[in-house]
């Protein structure tokens, strides 16, 4: 890996965010550090040599236009287009700037995947944007949402993760990373887009472009808009490399969750193991769990082949580095060792033919990490030097990435200012999460396994069409009352058990993800819903209900009622984030306590027994008996893990549970 990926980071990663619980959101991230306007960091090349316009060019028309005319046509135009131009933006002391009433100004050269940094600058009011291979844009403007959000996307999310910019007339800073279709964008070092998909806007039916320039977007009303600091670095696979696409998983999969003491705790491992049976029970997964106290990725790595490798994983997901820091400000010799080793273990799970979901690790507490000479800041700008380079890793080997260290900052930066600096996200001592924060790293892997959050979907309709059965989801419910009412499931998972007026008895093999605990203390994961948005990507069990014949109604599901408008209902309602207690809770419940007595045995099967098998060939050599022993335990201890992953399937068992809509009078 390029030294580039180990040594940059032009900006210090949030060194105000100690201030988080205490001061405006606009002031919250950090001044850039002291360095020469124009000069790119090494890896990059300049887009703007600080002197004219060079390496730039007009804009002539939109890509599918350009496209379609000949070349000498274009060449035509595209010398107006350059005339028209140098109108509207010019250089003054270093700075490209545009009087916001001409066109957007664009790269000379078009760009594939790439990697680029550019400062920003907008008056109040002002509005503008960067496309992205020629399509529109992720947004600047002066908007208390924030800047940063592919704003034009339909599909796909538009809107900004936080809002990240510095008052209006002061220096930003994009970090854009374009892979593929998916974009993921920094404001001010701080996550505003998680790998999302940009939209094609000129051709929606179609896909992003494979290639296309880069364009400072010229946009009325007539504010001025200035840039410096444009540096590019292009992304490219190693020659052979083809980058693994979802679904990741597959029915019959086995799934093994590496990892540190943080992984040990056995509670973001638990989420994930409870999701993949509870929420998609039809993959009929083998979950597996293998964390080690104080482990470091070299430690992993040697005792991978021993310990991982014989349960023959399909996907292994890997969360090492908070303790590859050495809990010590960043240099480059902490992310030269831990990238040696990540690679070592992206490259042996590939020969293996398992999908490796590298994970970065996670973060520290604003408030409750203390260690000498080490402020929270501190190490979580080196915590973000190995982010990168988990992320450059995982590209360079085709595979998917999760990015855990981002979701936790985020959920601090959220959490903080309404529970208060005393909840913590990454555990009382700093960096060993209570079940607060392991419901954000799990939402990170969930999300890295490319799982769509559909639950099911319930849509009830009044008065319509006398419906048709189809595949044993949709039923009519007679009696008395107004007009006909059709209950229509979506998912294989859930059927319709019996109907009377309004009210449906229905039977799920698959259950919404459940939350249990005091709203605002760290020990539950209720506390951080309100930060993270596991329900709405992740945990969707909708219900819609058209032509209700009143301004709202009541729903009951189970035993608890909420009221909902007309516009609500039509919209859709999210039963799962809705009603927090509700019949799933139960199951649920029980499901999680065995999968944690299942998760210990596993701890103890690989830590007391199995990674001893290396000292034991060591001490004894080429010792026939002695392996064949060692054989004939290691096959007893999984059968015995193999009953266990038996019994945790078993417990998801059919959930029968009854929805009423009750329109108000």
């Amino acid at each position: 890996m390029s030294k580039s990926v180990l040594m940059r980071r032009p900006y210090a990663l949030l060194l105000a965010l100690a201030l988080v619980s205490v001061v405006p959101v606009c002031v919250l991230a950090a001044e850039p550090q002291q360095r020469a306007d124009n000069v790119p960091p090494e890896g990059f090349v300049a887009l703007f040599d600080a002197k004219g316009l060079a390496g730039w060019k007009g804009l002539v028309a939109d890509p599918p236009k350009r496209a379609a005319m000949a070349a000498g046509e274009l060449a035509q135009e595209q010398e107006k287009a350059d005339a028209r131009m140098r109108e509207h933006w010019k250089v003054a002391d270093g700075v490209l700037i545009s009087d916001s009433q001409g066109e957007n100004l664009c790269t000379a050269k078009d760009y594939g995947d790439f990697e680029l940094l550019i400062d920003w600058k907008t008056e109040p009011t002002g509005d503008s944007g960067i496309y992205l291979r020629g399509s529109p844009q992720v947004q600047i403007w002066d908007k208390p949402e924030g800047s940063g959000a592919l704003w034009n996307n339909k599909k796909h999310a538009n809107k900004p993760l936080f809002a990240a910019d510095r008052p209006a007339g002061e220096w930003n800073t994009f970090r854009i990373i374009m892979v593929g279709e998916r974009a993921t964008i920094y404001v001010n070092d701080v996550l505003v887009v998680d790998d999302t998909v940009l939209e094609n806007y000129w051709e929606p039916e179609k896909p992003i472009y494979p290639r296309g320039a880069i364009e400072l977007q010229s946009h009325k009303p007539a504010v001025q808009l200035q840039f410096k600091n444009i540096f590019i670095r292009e992304l490219v696979r190693p020659a052979g490399v083809t980058p693994v696409t979802p679904p990741l998983l597959k029915p019959g999969d086995r799934v093994v969750i590496t990892g540190d003491s943080i992984t040990e705790q056995k509670i973001y491992s638990r989420f994930i193991e409870d999701y993949l049976l509870a929420c998609v029970p039809q993959l009929d997964l083998t979950v597996t769990q293998l964390g080690w106290s104080g482990e470091r990725a070299p430690g992993f790595a040697d005792r991978m082949d021993n310990d991982l490798l014989p349960l023959k994983p399909s996907v292994v997901t890997t969360c090492y580095g908070m303790n590859d820091g050495l809990y010590k400000a960043y240099e480059p010799v902490i992310g030269e060792a831990y990238e040696k080793s990540m690679r070592q273990i992206v490259e042996r799970l590939k020969q293996a033919g398992a999908i490796v979901l590298v994970g970065s690790p996670g973060a520290v507490d604003l408030d409750t990490f203390k260690r000498p000479g080490v402020p929270p800041a501190v190490y979580n700008d080196n915590l973000a030097h190995l982010r990168d380079v988990a992320r450059e890793l995982a590209f360079q080997a085709g595979e998917p990435f999760a990015d855990v260290h981002d979701q936790m900052i985020l959920a601090m930066r959220r959490a903080k200012p309404v529970l208060g600096p005393a909840y913590h996200v990454c555990g009382p001592d700093g960096f060993h999460p209570a079940p607060d924060g392991q419901l954000v790293m799990a939402y990170a892997f969930l999300k890295g396994l490319g799982l769509d959050g559909d639950i099911g979907t319930i849509t009830v309709e009044w008065n319509g069409e006398k419906p048709k059965a189809s595949d044993g989801h949709t039923v009519p419910i007679s009696g008395s009352g107004s007009g006909e009412v059709t209950f229509t499931l979506l998912g294989k998972e859930h059927k319709i058990a019996s109907v009377s007026l309004r009210t449906a008895e229905i039977e799920s093999t698959r259950y919404p993800f459940c939350f249990y605990g005091d709203p605002k203390l760290p020990d539950a994961t209720r506390s951080i819903l309100p930060y993270l948005p596991f329900n709405a990507d992740l945990n969707r069990f909708t219900l819609i209900v058209k032509g209700l014949p009143s301004a709202a109604a009541t729903v009951k599901w189970g035993d608890a009622s909420q009221r909902f408008t007309r516009e609500q209902l039509e919209a859709g309602v999210n039963l799962a984030a809705e009603f927090l207690d509700n019949p799933f809770s139960g199951p649920f419940k029980a499901l999680d306590d065995l999968v944690a007595k299942k998760q210990a045995f596993e701890t103890s099967m690989i830590k007391q027994c199995i990674t001893n098998f290396r000292t034991y060939r060591t001490l004894l050599g080429d010792d026939a008996e002695a392996e064949k022993a060692m054989t004939m335990l290691r096959e007893r201890l999984m059968a015995a893990e193999q009953k266990w992953q038996a019994d945790v399937r078993a417990a998801v068992t059919p959930v029968r549970h009854t929805l009423t809509i009750e329109p108000e009078k």
